[in-house]
C-alpha cells in the first residue's frame, strides 16, 4: 500500500481540474515550512560538498543562511558563490515518496539595512539561535535562479525563478495536521459522503483525509472495509486561507453533497 505522502502526490499529479497548488506554490510552501536543509557548495577541485544548515526564507522565497567563517561551506562560497539548497518533506515510509525542493543560485553576504531586516526574519524562524551576534558568523542570502521540485515518484518539474518568487506559501500548512485530525476524528461520515457524491465514488464505505491546502483536500477512499484505498482530490471551489474559511467551505460542501 502506498504511503499517505505518495498517495497525495499521485492524486495531485493526476488531477486536471486546476484546483490544486502548482509546483511553484508547493516549492514555496515546503521551503518555508522546513527549517533545515542540505547546502551544496563547490569545494577544492570543483567537487560539490554537502553540509547541513538551518535556514529561513524572505518574502520572495530566497533562503537566508547564518554561517560561521570556520565552516567549510563558508570557505567554498568565498571562492565560488554558486550553491544549491535542498529541503525535504518530513514523513514516514519510503523517503523517495516524500516531496523535496532544490533551489539553485548564487550566495552573497548581506550588510547594513538588508542584514538587519534579514536577521529579524531569521530570528523569527529560529528564535533560539544563540550565535547570531558572534563575530565570525555572517548572514547570507541565496538569490534563486532556478528551482527543481520533486513531488515523489514520477512527479517532478523545473520551476521558473520568477514564478517561484511570485508564488505564496500555503497559509494552511501550519494548521493542516489539526484540520486533518478533526475531520478524521469527528466527521468520517461527511468524508464518505463527499467521496460518494462529489468524488464520483458512489460505492465508498470508508474514507480518511490525508491532506488539505487552500484549494481543496485529499482523501483515501475504499469501497469496502479494509479494501484497497484510492486517493480522491476534492476542491473547495474557492480559496480558503484560514481554518475558519475551511470550516465554512466544508459546511457548504456538505450541504451540496447532502442535497445531491
Amino acid at each position: 500500500m502506498r504511503s499517505d505522502q505518495a498517495a497525495i502526490r499521485l492524486v495531485l499529479q493526476e488531477s486536471s481540474t486546476g484546483t490544486e497548488p502548482n509546483d511553484a506554490e508547493r516549492s514555496r510552501t515546503l521551503i518555508a515550512a522546513i527549517r533545515t536543509a542540505a547546502l551544496a557548495t563547490l569545494g577544492d577541485g570543483g567537487f560539490p560538498v554537502g553540509s547541513l544548515v538551518s535556514h529561513a526564507v524572505d518574502a520572495c522565497g530566497r533562503p537566508l543562511l547564518l554561517l560561521s567563517d570556520l565552516a567549510e561551506h563558508s570557505h567554498n562560497l568565498a571562492t565560488d558563490p554558486r550553491a544549491s539548497l535542498m529541503v525535504t518533506e518530513r514523513g514516514s515510509g519510503d523517503p523517495l515518496a516524500l516531496a523535496r525542493v532544490t533551489v539553485l543560485g548564487t550566495v552573497s553576504e548581506l550588510h547594513g539595512d538588508q542584514r538587519a531586516a534579514a536577521l529579524q526574519v531569521y530570528r523569527t524562524a529560529h528564535p533560539r539561535v544563540f550565535f547570531a551576534g558572534v563575530a565570525d558568523c555572517r548572514l547570507y542570502r541565496l538569490d534563486v535562479t532556478s528551482v527543481r521540485y520533486v513531488g515523489g515518484f514520477g512527479a517532478m518539474s523545473w520551476v521558473e525563478a520568477g514564478d517561484y518568487a511570485l508564488a505564496e506559501p500555503d497559509p494552511l500548512r501550519p494548521h493542516a495536521t489539526r484540520i486533518i485530525e478533526h475531520m478524521n476524528d469527528d466527521h468520517v461520515d461527511a468524508l464518505v459522503l463527499f467521496c460518494r457524491v462529489c468524488g464520483g465514488r458512489p460505492a465508498t464505505t470508508e474514507a480518511r483525509m490525508i491532506g488539505v491546502d487552500r484549494y481543496g483536500f485529499a482523501v483515501l477512499a475504499a469501497d469496502e472495509l479494509g479494501g484497497e484505498p484510492t486517493a480522491v482530490r476534492l476542491p473547495f471551489g474557492r480559496r480558503t486561507d484560514t481554518p475558519d474559511e475551511v470550516r465554512a467551505a466544508m459546511t457548504a460542501l456538505f450541504r451540496t453533497a447532502r442535497a445531491g
